[in-house]
């Protein structure tokens, strides 16, 4: 245990329990790997967080995959939790990182060559604000792999194109043409 989650469990300890937020009170069993707290912190925040892998892979079992791989991450490492933010952004970014750790693994990007300036092509916004936000993965799902990673990254997560790249080990470029890749390729499926 280093001496910053020293503190911060030694103060979680001293506090009254009846001043303790329920989150406090939770983060404090989650520290003492408290099985239960585990199952709750779970319960409490799967459906706000499948959504990030489910962006990124092509089924739910990958993404269901890279959420467990995520807990488990997260009851490891709930020591270094600095109570400044909020916990669900905290877990979010964990999840984003195992999520992308994953693409990374998984998926081969190849060097699609400069293509300078690729075509930006809108997607109606009228069509997506019909759709439900399960049909919304749904059609990114459809997207080939290291198009439908680009296009969420950009576009959701809000990385740059320079960002991506060096995430990916690709270039500006090829980030550029997967994400005009994507968008064409939405266009045609919310037409159909």
């Amino acid at each position: 245990m280093n001496f910053a989650s020293s503190i911060q469990t030694n103060i979680l300890e001293l506090r009254p329990k009846a001043k303790l937020t329920a989150e406090e009170q939770l983060i404090g069993r989650l520290v003492k790997n408290d099985r239960n707290a585990q199952k709750e912190l779970y319960n409490t925040y799967f459906s706000k967080m499948i959504g990030i892998p489910m962006r990124y892979t092509s089924n739910k079992d990958e993404a269901y995959e890279i959420l467990n791989d995520s807990f488990m991450k997260v009851f490891s490492s709930i020591r270094n939790y600095k109570p400044t933010g909020k916990l669900s952004g905290w877990i979010a970014k964990i999840v984003l990182h195992t999520t992308l750790d994953f693409v990374r693994k998984k998926y081969r990007y190849k060097e699609m060559g400069e293509y300078g300036e690729a075509q930006i092509i809108s997607v109606n916004n009228d069509a997506l604000s019909n759709l439900g936000i399960e049909e919304i993965y749904s059609k990114i799902q459809l997207l080939p792999d290291a198009t439908r990673t680009v296009f969420s990254m950009f576009v959701i997560d809000g990385y740059s194109h320079k960002e991506i790249a060096e995430q990916l080990s690709i270039s500006e470029g090829t980030s550029k043409w997967h994400l005009s890749n994507a968008r064409t390729k939405l266009q045609e499926l919310l037409k159909a």
